[in-house]
């Protein structure tokens, strides 16, 4: 399908910038002192993690990246082919062991019983395979306490291959000392315990706001253009997302819009149907509070938005010209999003539905 055409399917439709995404990636590189494991779980936070991938793969000289679930590991390594380390971050079931093996996915070991169960597998197929080993410093999540010897690890599960030992920092955008605490902790485990594999700590706020001292960063959020906490990092974002106004109407004051009459017209007034709603990701409790921009033109969101379509103020709107929407962009980010529905911009950009079809430049 051409372009155009899917931009006038619905016509909603997301456009993702290659190069900002490129140019992200740098800007971690650079920052961070070292290489990347690039995270694109949760189809690269909802911007297309295949597509993305291949252009760092192909483009920028990634080689190595994280995602959260067996599936996401195995589509990635068929579309990315046999060279790149694809790291599985979350839980893997036993039952997916021997696919682990097939698509050459690195596990993340988090406790004795799943490195044990992985272990015992490995031993009746007579395999050895390599592993991250997760270290908990203060997220409490997953990971070993910080109290094992690594040396009790590697004699246990003698056919687990150790390639990089890691934590997570839970607070790195918000609580500075408690995130100082943490490396020094991973710090001294590192040295304590000899370890000579890659290691990595930060997420993208850490990459932004800490000095990187470990051998690999694993940046998420800021690939896809977005960051929080202190920082003087660079970001382009990486999604837009378009529309028309597919129908315009007028109403009389005291007049209702839309599922159960919770917006009132002040005064007789021309409003526009948009063709996005919550099946989308454009969240319902937007409704009332939100707003879009027509040809420049900030309209504000009227009445509750629908599952498939959202209606918004066209007041200062010439309805006589084509009504360009925007929706997501430079202008209206996945930040505001978040303040409107009362969470993080993580959340707003994973839930962008692949209804919206993405449409790749560069």
């Amino acid at each position: 399908m051409t372009k155009t055409k899917i931009k006038s399917l619905r016509p909603t439709y997301a456009e993702i910038d290659l190069k900002a995404f490129g140019h992200n990636i740098e800007q971690a590189r650079e920052k961070a002192g070292t290489d990347i494991i690039a995270i694109v779980k949760a189809d690269g936070y909802g911007h297309g993690a295949m597509k993305l991938a291949a252009y760092a793969y192909e483009k920028h000289r990634v080689k190595k990246f994280g995602v959260a679930t067996i599936l996401e590991g195995m589509i990635l390594r068929e579309y990315l082919g046999s060279e790149p380390m694809i790291f599985i971050l979350g839980y893997v079931d036993g039952d997916f062991f021997d696919d682990v093996l097939e698509y050459n996915l690195v596990l993340t070991m988090v406790d004795e019983k799943f490195a044990s169960a992985f272990n015992r597998f490995l031993g009746k197929m007579n395999r050895t395979a390599y592993v991250s080993v997760k270290i908990d410093t203060g997220m409490n999540r997953l990971g070993f306490s910080p109290e094992m010897p690594f040396s009790d690890f590697l004699a246990k599960y003698e056919n687990l291959r150790p390639i990089h030992v890691m934590s997570h920092l839970s607070s790195s955008d918000s609580d500075v000392d408690y995130s100082n605490e943490q490396i020094r902790i991973f710090d001294t485990y590192i040295v304590n315990n000899g370890i000579t594999c890659n290691t990595s700590l930060f997420n993208s706020s850490g990459v932004s706001g800490f000095n990187n001292k470990f051998s690999l960063v694993r940046p998420g959020l800021m690939l896809y253009g977005y960051l929080y906490g202190e920082n003087n990092v660079t970001l382009r974002k990486v999604m837009s997302i378009h529309s028309k106004v597919v129908h315009v109407k007028q109403i009389r004051k005291g007049e209702s819009i839309s599922y159960n009459r919770r917006f009132f017209a002040q005064a007789d007034m021309t409003y526009g149907v948009v063709p996005i709603g919550y099946a989308d990701g454009y969240q319902r409790s937007f409704s009332n509070v939100s707003h879009m921009l027509v040809n420049g033109v900030k309209c504000p969101v009227v009445g509750s938005v629908c599952m498939d379509m959202t209606m918004i103020d066209l007041s200062g709107v010439d309805t006589n010209s084509e009504m360009h929407v925007e929706i997501l962009g430079e202008n209206i980010t996945a930040d505001m999003w978040a303040d409107w529905a009362g969470t993080i911009s993580y959340e707003m950009l994973c839930g962008i539905s692949d209804r919206i079809p993405r449409i790749y430049l560069g």
